[in-house]
Formats: structure tokens, C-alpha cells, sequence
């Protein structure tokens, strides 16, 4: 009888929190329910949504996907959703006002798959709490603030399988801990840095000599971003052991030309290749395009905002 009370009581209070959502519609956002109607997502993305309005949110129990991108939410609001611990997937792209104390409030979310943290104003502190997250396979970390040794927390996370590290200044112990995550699929290198005025850094995210050695050990990639990179025709050659890329961003390289594309038309499996604003030209594309066919290239300067 007291299990059936509380089953009851769960339903109800599940039931009022649902209720009480009106408010994501009126600020734009939306919410996903299954087949039996109950929330199983909720969308928030740049809305004003406030701190007090996420306790709503951690009374779902139900809710499996939870996007705050742009928002302001701050600490406070995400320590709110610490008993949220079914969510699955939490995208926190570039809420910029949340920080190492408010990352606590996942520590025992060990349903967690996705975690995207690209923007926010973490340091290495979230990167220990995200390192006992074993269960993670998918993890943006790009334009943080973590550090090259905060890297090392992340060896852990042994079915990781998409891993964004972003505009980071790699040090050497940041290619160990890549060589260490051989489940990966995915790796997001790229840029661009912002030079003075806010602008594109024309050289590129300075890279270690050994990085092109470090991502050919991983065997598994599919995907591989080096945008605003240093990379050029000689560590191109040494990623050519990667059997199963299909999509190769380079856009924005400075050192990436009609020599580097010569290496390109030997990727087996290479489907898509991004190579704008780099020093590729029509020639070099054309004699690329004939050697594979069906390869997808995008070259050219990058296309110029709409006039408003």
C-alpha cells in the first residue's frame, strides 16, 4: 500500500510539472513528449529562461534531453536540476555565466551520453567531475578555460566516442591524453582564433609538431576538424593511415594547398572536405574532384553576409 502511495504521488507531481510549462512556449521554446505524452525533452535554446523557472524542469522525471544554449542561466540555476540525474543529453553551448561550481550538479548524472560545454567558463575543475562521468560519448569543450594538464581527466572516459576540444593551445600532454581515447570517432581541433579587432588569426591555431602522429593512432575517426590549423601537405600525408575518414574540415588553414590536396586524393574513404579560405586553388579542386568522384568540396572564400 505505501509503494502504491508514492507511485501516486510521483505521478501527481510529475503531472503538476508539466502543468506548470506554459512558460517555455511564451518564451519560445518547445518541449517533446513520448508516446504516452509524458516530457521527454525540453527546448530552451537563447530564451530568457531564469534560474527558479529550471526547478520546474527537475521535476520531470522523464525528461532525458535539456537544451540551455545562449541563455543566461547561471550556478545557481544548474545545481537546481542535481536531482535530474535520468537527463541524457545537457547542451550548455555557449551559457556563458556558468562555471566549475554550477558543473557540480552533474557529478552523479551517470545516465549522462551528450555534454556539451563549448563557451562556458569552466576550467579544469569540471573537467574532474566530467572524468567520472565514464558513460559519456559524446563531450564539447571547446572555448573554455581548462588547461593542458586538466586534459588528464579526462582518460577515464573510455566510450567517448565524439570529443570537441576546440580553439585549446595543445600542449604535449594533451597528444597523450588523444592517444588514450582510441574509441573516438569524432575530433574537433579547429578554430579560428580571434586576432586583435576580433578577426581571423590568418596563421592559424599555432600545432604541435607531433599532433598529426597523435590523431593518426586513433583508428576509429570518421570526422576529423582542423579548421584555422597549421596543417599542411606533410601532416596530411601522415593522417592518410586513417582508413575510415569520411569528413575532413581544413577551412581556414594557411599551409593547405594544391600539395596538400594531392595527398587528399589518396583517403580512401573521404566523402566530404571543406577547404575554404585556404590557399586550394580551382585547378588543384578540379584535378581532386576527377580522382574521386562523388567527393563533396567546399573551396572558395567563405560567402559574404546578407546586406539588411
Amino acid at each position: 500500500m505505501r509503494a502504491h502511495r508514492i507511485a501516486i504521488f510521483l505521478w501527481l507531481t510529475a503531472l503538476l510539472a508539466a502543468s506548470r510549462l506554459d512558460w517555455v512556449g511564451g518564451l519560445g521554446g518547445r518541449v517533446d513528449r513520448d508516446a504516452g505524452g509524458d516530457i521527454i525533452a525540453v527546448h530552451l535554446r537563447g530564451t530568457w529562461v531564469s534560474d527558479t523557472e529550471l526547478l520546474d524542469l527537475a521535476r520531470l522525471p522523464k525528461l532525458e534531453r535539456l537544451d540551455l544554449s545562449h541563455t543566461r542561466i547561471t550556478d545557481e540555476g544548474l545545481l537546481h536540476l542535481k536531482s535530474a540525474k535520468q537527463i541524457k543529453d545537457l547542451n550548455l553551448y555557449y551559457a556563458e555565466q556558468v562555471t566549475d561550481q554550477g558543473i557540480a550538479a552533474i557529478r552523479e548524472w551517470k545516465n549522462l551520453k551528450r555534454l556539451n560545454l563549448r563557451g562556458t567558463r569552466i576550467y579544469d575543475g569540471s573537467l574532474a567531475i566530467v572524468g567520472g562521468l565514464t558513460q559519456l560519448e559524446a563531450l564539447d569543450i571547446a572555448g573554455t578555460q581548462f588547461t593542458d594538464n586538466g586534459l588528464d581527466a579526462l582518460v577515464p572516459l573510455t566510450q567517448l566516442k565524439e570529443l570537441a576540444i576546440g580553439r585549446s593551445k595543445l600542449g604535449k600532454n594533451a597528444l597523450e591524453v588523444l592517444r588514450l581515447l582510441p574509441t573516438l570517432e569524432s575530433l574537433d581541433l579547429g578554430g579560428p582564433l580571434k586576432g586583435a579587432g576580433g578577426l581571423r588569426d590568418k596563421e592559424g591555431t599555432p600545432m604541435p609538431d607531433d599532433l598529426p602522429r597523435a590523431i593518426a593512432a586513433l583508428k576509429q575517426l570518421r570526422t576529423l576538424k582542423l579548421s584555422y590549423s597549421q596543417i599542411g601537405a606533410d601532416g596530411l600525408r601522415i593522417l592518410g593511415s586513417l582508413d575510415h575518414i569520411e569528413k575532413l574540415s581544413l577551412e581556414g588553414s594557411s599551409r593547405v594547398d594544391d600539395q596538400a590536396l594531392a595527398e587528399l586524393a589518396k583517403w580512401k574513404s573521404l566523402h566530404y572536405l571543406d577547404v575554404q579560405a585556404t590557399k586550394v586553388t580551382p585547378q588543384g579542386v578540379a584535378t581532386l574532384e576527377k580522382a574521386k568522384p562523388g567527393l563533396v568540396v567546399l573551396s572558395g572564400l567563405f560567402p559574404l553576409p546578407e546586406a539588411r
